[in-house]
């Protein structure tokens, strides 16, 4: 079911082992098989986060020009900094087409909205 559709309800999974084998499986354990079919199919997470700067190397490599920037911050274990460990925090990447596109685009003025609640209602534009 997860390797079709990883955004399976649980209650989806405990229909179908229900209607399946006859059991009533509890919420909590339906997660936990959810959550080691994703692992099995898709990989661990930690993993995966390993194999991400290797990623972003072979996309400047194939890609000439391309950039990216790898943000981590330190991991922190019991109020002490573990220097062999970093936490990824974010990623950004970019395509030389893509820069390159910029040359080419009319300057606009965006604008961004955000309700105001509290004692000043309304909205904030930026």
């Amino acid at each position: 079911m997860v390797r079709e559709d990883a955004s399976v309800s649980i209650s989806l999974i405990q229909e179908r082992i229900s209607g399946q084998f006859n059991y009533k499986v509890s919420y909590r354990k339906a997660w936990k098989a959810k959550q080691k079919a994703i692992e099995r199919v898709y990989g661990d997470w930690s993993d995966s986060y390993d194999l991400l700067p290797r990623w972003l190397d072979r996309i400047v490599e194939c890609c000439p020009g391309s950039v990216y920037k790898l943000e981590t911050t330190e991991y922190v274990s019991n109020n002490i900094v573990d220097p062999n460990f970093h936490q990824f925090r974010r990623v950004f990447w970019t395509f030389k087409p893509a820069c390159d596109a910029f040359n080419y685009t009319k300057p606009i003025i965006q604008i961004d909205g955000t309700f105001l609640y509290g004692k000043y209602r309304g909205t904030l534009l930026i």
